[in-house]
């Protein structure tokens, strides 16, 4: 049996419970699932894992515990949200961006006309 030095999860907890707190909520909102109890699900698969994480940087501690959260709520019943950005219409992009370069363009480059025969033309 591991022995896991209480004082220092302790600490591992005030750190890191604010982030999944807010993470849960976002979760959970129109769900069936708890957000305390995903958060009490997540610290306590942390728990078990703890003197691995306590090696780890901030950053890979956040991912670890976002991917606990996400497995966790998924068991829970939760369906997690579809993040794949939509792709945007092409045609409607390269207008965007016609229309800026003209907006930026046809601005003068030192606050009179830069002389350039017939302008700019796309």
């Amino acid at each position: 049996m591991v022995t896991v030095n209480l004082h220092a999860f302790g600490e591992f907890v005030r750190k890191h419970r604010p982030a999944l707190e807010v993470r849960a909520a976002k979760l959970c909102a129109g769900s069936a699932v708890d957000s305390t109890e995903l958060v009490g699900e997540t610290l306590e698969r942390a728990l078990s894992v703890f003197e691995r994480l306590q090696d780890q940087d901030t950053a890979a501690v956040a991912q670890w515990l976002d991917g606990a959260m996400s497995r966790c709520f998924s068991r829970m019943g939760g369906q997690l949200p579809d993040t794949r950005a939509a792709a945007p219409d092409l045609q409607q992009t390269f207008d965007l961006l016609r229309a800026r370069f003209r907006e930026v363009y046809a601005q003068p480059a030192f606050g009179k006309s830069a002389g350039v025969p017939g302008g700019w033309r796309m």
